[in-house]
């Protein structure tokens, strides 16, 4: 075969229905040429097809993307609303709690501790990957809902300890002697006095309320008994501790209804007036001792009467 029957390639053509054949003979370089230009036709239709569902996939994308975003623009000044109505709330709290504060005996917090101010802000990794502005609309809206929860947490712990400050003080307040324990006439008031008996000038650590045997004697506040039974001059008596210090002493009882290490409430019916003990005459010896201390029982009766 010789070097010009090379170039050639030759098509052979065979019809379905007879006839015969048809032998066609193509340079090698206009096949080459043919099937070259036909691979880079399809290539080019190929990028030219990619190239246009990737964009309008692009843009599908960024429609979607654009309705999302304004979505969420619209969520977040939403949120910046509430969280300023929720600032307007706490600052009402915080007026309340002022107010409770000083009722309770407490110190106002101080305005600088109300800023609960913390350290530096950072920008999250997510953020880095947004607009500007909204990142710089979901910030602010972050810092606020940051600020308002430790502004939440701050007063609620004031309120816990507002709540403990009263219940402490009324606990106090039920264990603080404030009413006259016995109904009648005080005969003979505290501090130093004649003797009835002797008629020598000696300190009476207490008041005398005058009542006809069989009087009730009540407690006058909250507290447990500590004592009952006769003490010398005293004769039938008993003792009723009410913490922070205090102790009320009844004496020159006809009979007492409670018994040692019984709990009373301000009130309770204790004891009977009599005239046990070193006594001229039925009434109630009525002391209120403070630390230790005998105190005027008349500065603990807010009423003469409960009867």
């Amino acid at each position: 075969m010789s070097l010009k029957e090379k170039t050639y390639l030759t098509v052979v053509l065979i019809p379905h229905h007879g006839g015969g054949m048809i032998s066609i003979r193509i340079p090698h370089w206009l096949a080459a040429t043919v099937l070259g230009l036909g691979a880079f036709l399809l290539l080019g239709l190929g990028l030219v097809t990619t190239g246009y569902v990737n964009k309008f996939v692009d843009i599908s994308m960024l429609k979607k993307m654009e309705i999302e975003n304004r979505i969420l623009r619209g969520k977040l000044a939403e949120f910046d609303r509430k969280s300023r109505d929720l600032q307007a709330s706490i600052e009402r709290f915080v007026d309340f709690d002022t107010k409770l504060r000083v009722m309770a005996g407490l110190q106002p917090i101080d305005p600088d501790i109300r800023q609960v101010g913390v350290g530096g802000y950072e920008r999250s990794p997510l953020m880095r990957d947004i607009t500007h502005q909204s990142a710089t609309q979901l910030q602010a809206v972050e810092q606020n809902m940051d600020k308002l929860l430790r502004e939440t947490r701050l007063q609620g712990e004031s309120f816990d300890e507002v709540v403990a400050s009263l219940q402490e003080q009324r606990k106090r307040w039920d264990r603080t002697p404030s009413i006259q324990p016995s109904p009648g006439w005080i005969i003979s008031p505290f501090g130093f006095r004649k003797d009835p008996l002797v008629g020598e000038l000696r300190m009476h650590e207490g008041i005398d309320i005058a009542g006809p045997d069989g009087t009730i004697i009540v407690a006058s506040a909250d507290g447990a008994v500590t004592f009952v039974g006769y003490r010398g001059n005293y004769g039938l008596c008993l003792e009723i501790e009410h913490g922070y210090g205090i102790i009320t002493r009844y004496a020159h009882c006809s009979m007492v209804k409670v018994e040692q290490g019984q709990t009373v409430n301000r009130g309770q019916v204790v004891a009977l007036v009599g005239q046990t003990g070193r006594a001229t005459g039925p009434h109630l010896h009525y002391e209120v001792v403070v630390n230790g201390q005998p105190v005027d029982p008349q500065d603990y009766i807010l009423r003469s009467r409960m009867f």
